[in-house]
Order: structure tokens, then sequence, then C-alpha cells
């Protein structure tokens, strides 16, 4: 078989590149800057994990699989152009996949992770034995891991970012929400719906839509006649897959669900939220394309206990529970924050925010003002670069978020140590501490734990 080398396998994107080639019987090599639990992961199974990037690590490889992020001159991709080594990027792999198996993708701005968990956990208990990519960045429970290949239908979770998702060919694709983010690839909305619109047209079979949300509806005006069907779901009087009357009993969300045949049926999942039971509601309408019906699939969704850093229990000490969640636009955090109030509706929630990029603060902060409502207190910690400088973006910063903040009352906490030392003076037993963003800020979460275990 074929040797590969998986340029930045530390994380979870490339990672689970290499996890399906080694299950699907390739000799895997990898490398990355530093070792970490995912590299590790790799290692036991039989790839070969370098640190660092080297041309050496090269040799005996027949193709390299990147990101396409990678600068042009990274001493690998140098040398494998040098040594006629073919290079083939994430996207590149996934169209391969998706042309010669059964797909289902998951695309949408918010709520793709965690109805792409749902949807391989449906397929893995029901036996269909499922191909499936998850890069929730840790284990899902239920699965495996996060990324497996088998002998079912391929479930992917189609990114936005940079356009990966158009590299696509699926069968069956759900749309949760088409919202303006990744705003350094798309400068207008216009753009994100554009994108949706040619991945809409990219489907074989069915797009399972949600009729809830405003996006979803105007890339489907831009995208009218399709080989694909349009299926609705959600809890829109035109969804043909309709839920409604969510509420919370003995620690269940509880649900009704309205099936395109009429079926009226009841659900019940161990995960909180509104947004949860729209999730679920566009997992089971995407499975029954595959032949699973209704209500096996709601009967497999009361095992979904969620996925890393969606909802992600962390933890209880001295009277206060400890929340961690990725949201890191407005919309996700909306979300989350409203299924905390519903989930603890008599407890206060406190919740400490890290933005992700000053480009993305910047641009939304009309809609970022209007997001952390349900909260009592907010700290908001400083902006995690990422792959920005804060000298590009003048003035945009923690301050600039705070004034800008409706309600509650926020302040700027400083550094990771700074929001955590602030927090440890401002909890008190009863409260529920969330941390939200897709940077670091999860680690406040968990020295807080650590501090009142002590």
């Amino acid at each position: 078989m074929p040797h590969y080398h998986v340029i930045g396998s530390a994380g979870a994107g490339m990672s689970a590149i290499a996890h399906i080639l080694l299950d699907q019987g390739h000799q895997v090599s990898g490398c990355d800057q530093q070792a970490n639990a995912l590299t590790r992961e790799l290692a036991e199974r039989g790839a070969t994990m370098y640190i660092g990037h080297a041309a050496e690590h090269l040799a005996g490889v027949d193709a390299v699989a990147t990101s396409s992020a990678l600068r042009a001159e990274h001493p690998e991709l140098l040398a494998a152009r040098e040594l006629g080594i073919p290079v083939l990027k994430r996207a590149e792999l996934w169209r391969e996949w998706s042309l010669h198996t059964p797909t289902l993708a998951i695309a949408g701005t918010h709520g793709k992770t965690t109805t792409t968990a749902m949807c391989a956990v449906i397929l893995s208990q029901l036996g269909l034995d499922p191909a499936y990519i998850v890069p929730a960045g840790g284990p899902v429970p239920g699965l495996d891991r996060f990324a497996r290949w088998g002998s079912g239908p391929f479930v992917i979770e189609a990114d936005e970012y940079d356009r990966l998702l158009l590299g696509l060919l699926p069968q069956v694709a759900i749309m949760t929400s088409v919202d303006w983010d990744h705003v350094d690839i798309y400068p207008t909305r216009g753009d994100v719906e554009q994108t949706f619109a040619q991945f809409a047209r990219q489907v074989r079979g069915a797009v399972i839509a949600c009729a809830d949300d405003p996006g979803v509806e105007r890339v489907r005006t831009l995208a009218p006649t399709l080989e694909a069907d349009w299926q609705l779901y959600g809890f829109a009087s035109d969804a043909t897959w309709r839920a409604g009357d969510v509420r919370i009993e003995d620690g269940w969300t509880r649900f009704s669900l309205r099936t395109p045949d009429g079926q009226a049926l009841d659900g019940r999942l161990r995960v909180p939220g509104s947004h949860n039971v729209q999730n679920a509601t566009g997992a089971i309408a995407a499975v029954a394309q595959f032949g699973i019906t209704p209500a096996a699939a709601l009967q497999a969704l009361e095992e979904f206990r969620g996925a890393a850093r969606r909802f992600e229990w962390k933890g209880e000490a001295g009277g206060v529970t400890v929340i961690d969640d990725y949201a890191h636009n407005p919309a996700k955090v909306r979300a989350v924050l409203h299924a905390a109030r519903m989930r603890y509706p008599d407890r206060r929630l406190v919740v400490y925010f890290q933005p992700h990029t000053f480009s993305r603060t910047a641009a939304l902060i009309d809609d970022f003002s209007a997001s952390f409502g349900d909260a009592d207190l907010l700290l908001i910690g400083d902006i995690y670069p990422s792959r920005e400088r804060a000298a590009d973006f003048p003035g945009i910063d923690a301050v600039f978020l705070a004034q800008h903040v409706q309600r509650p009352a926020a302040r700027p906490s400083g550094d990771l140590r700074q929001s955590a030392n602030e927090l440890a003076s401002l909890l008190r037993e009863g409260d529920v501490l969330l941390t939200l963003g897709a940077g670091d800020g999860y680690q406040v979460g968990e020295w807080m734990l650590e501090e009142r275990r002590t």
C-alpha cells in the first residue's frame, strides 16, 4: 500500500486524515511542531511521527497530505516538489472519498460539529459501520475515535473555512445555518451565501435545510433548481421535519417530532437547548435518506452525550459547575447561553468569553453586542489572535467589545491567568461558569476546578 506523509498531524483536521489512511491500510507518517495527544494516538496505532519539519521525513514516501494553510516555502513541500512526490490537499482527499462512497456532508456556520457527531452516533449505534470525520478536537462519546473509515456511509463535517466544503460531492447534505463568519475569507455576507449555494449545487441526492435560518433561506433562493431534493427541518411551520414542544424534564431535553409522512413522535436528548433539538431533527432527516427510520434514530440519539467542547461538562467543585463550549461567533454564543439558561434556570450564569480573532470581533461587533443577554456576569478576556496581528487592528480589543455589550455589564479581564484570578474572587457556591471561545480559554475553567478542589 502507498506510504502517505501527513503534515500538521497535531491538528484535528490533519490527524483525522491520518486516522482514515491508517484504517484504509496505508502506511502513514506525520509531523508537526510539537507532540500532543493526537500525535501520540496516531503513534500508538502504528504511524511514524516526527517532531519538526525536515526533508528527510519524506524518505520512502509516495504521497504527501497537507492542509491549504501551509506556506509554499515549507521545507517538506519544497522537498516533495523536488522529489516529484504528489502533494494532496485535505479537500482533494475528501473529494476522492466522497466520489466513491455514499457521503453525508454537514455544512453550516454553526451546529455542524454536533450534527455531524449525532449522525455518526446514529449510524454507529444502528450497525451501519459508517466512516466519519468529527473534528471536535477530542473524543465523542459513543464513537471509537473522532475519525475512522468503515464500510458504510461517509459522514463528514463540511467546513466552510477556505471554502473546503466545495471539495465534496455528497449524496446527502445538511445545511444547519448560513451566517457571516470567517471574515478574512468572506468579505461580505453575500460571499458566504454564494459559497453555500455552490455547495448545494454539488449535492447529488437531498439537501436537508434548516427552515428556521434566514441565511439558509437566502441560499435556497440562490440555488432554486437542483438535482438534489430540498427537505426542510426545524421549528418553522413550513418544515416537513418539524420539531416542537421543547422542555426540560428529569434532566432530559424532551421534544415532539412530526415527520413528512405524518408520524407524531416523542424524542429526548441528554444535551440541552433548542438548538440541539434543531440539530437532532436535521440528523434524523438526513439518516432517513440511508434507510434509518425516525423512531430508530430517536432511540439511538438517547445515547448521544455531546462532542468535545460543545456544551461540555468539565466538572463541579466547591459548588461551582464548569461548562466549556467552542462558541466564538454571535449566533453560537446566543444558542449556548440560551441552552444554559434552560438547563440551569435558577443559577447564576458567569461567562468567561475569549474572543477569537480581531477581524471577527470588529466585523461582527453589532451582533456580539446583543449576544450575551442570558448571562448574569460577563468577563471578556484578551482576543485570541490565531493567525492575525493586533497591530493590524488598532482599537480592537477586549475593552472595545466590553463597551459594546448591551447586557449584562461586561468587564475586560486580561490574559488567561489574570482572568482566572478575577474569576476566583467572583465565583460563589451555586454558580455555573461557562468558558466560551475557539482558542485556549477553556484552560481558565480547568484552573478554576483545580483551585476549588484544593
